[in-house]
């Protein structure tokens, strides 16, 4: 896979999941301000309120099976002056619906209560709806730059270059559960390096394809200036950068 493939199918993944969220709003709207007892029939009553459920299990569903391959990529975004490890497609595509699903419990079509409130209970709600926008825009990521890396998995972290050492030859025994990427790192008054270990159970990329690349600039400093161009992404890489 070539960065502008996983670029093409990553924004597929978040206009998907935009869709699939804008109908599971549609969806509980209608329920809640167009159903009433004395002009709804019973069944499409029924229909309406588990509809989401249905459209949100079988989006679920659909999306682990068709983004499968961007579980774990061997291929890495080329951005200005970065090569940029994307959030999980279908971690952030599922938070994404669900989150607009549950916003929409906030809706308060009750005709009793003022217009004011109403007005300022189904505001509020519409931007908790919005907010499912964000993990869709931000997320899990790795970002790897001429200065280091920028981590935002597991937490927030900057790691300079300067930080990490080559793996020792006969590294300590690692056994770990979820996919992750090990760094080797100086730990300031001791003589010994330490690791640090990176999960990546969010985050659309192959392990050891990520090690290494960053191996590589570890034992490299004078290829660093050159990070985020597509000649330097085809150098290390060996792949094209296109289609």
């Amino acid at each position: 896979m070539t960065p502008g493939q996983l670029d093409r199918r990553l924004l597929t993944s978040k206009l998907t999941a935009g869709a699939v969220a804008v109908v599971l709003v549609a969806l509980r709207v209608t329920y809640e301000f167009a159903v009433t007892p004395q002009n709804t029939p019973i069944w499409l009553a029924v229909i309406l309120l588990l509809a989401p459920i249905v459209v949100m299990a079988s989006a679920f569903i659909a999306f682990g099976i068709a983004f499968r391959p961007l579980t774990q990529p061997l291929a890495l975004r080329i951005r200005e002056n970065a090569f940029v490890v994307p959030g999980s497609p279908v971690w952030l595509g599922r938070m994404a619906m669900g989150w607009a699903l549950l916003g929409t419990l906030f809706l308060e079509s009750d005709p009793s209560l003022p217009l004011g409130a109403r007005i300022g209970i189904n505001t509020a709600a519409a931007l908790i709806i919005a907010a499912a926008a964000i993990p869709l825009l931000r997320g899990p990521r790795i970002v790897v730059s001429p200065t280091g890396l920028t981590i935002r998995a597991g937490g927030r972290r900057q790691v300079a270059w300067d930080e990490l050492v080559r793996v020792p030859a006969a590294p300590l025994p690692l056994t770990v559960r979820s996919p992750k990427l090990a760094l080797s790192i100086r730990r300031p008054g001791h003589p010994d390096p330490g690791w640090l270990l990176v999960p990546l159970e969010l985050l659309a990329v192959e392990p050891v394809f990520l090690g290494t690349v960053v191996e590589h600039y570890v034992e490299h400093p004078a290829n660093r200036p050159a990070i985020g161009t597509p000649e330097e992404y085809t150098r290390v890489t060996g792949q094209p950068t296109t289609p």
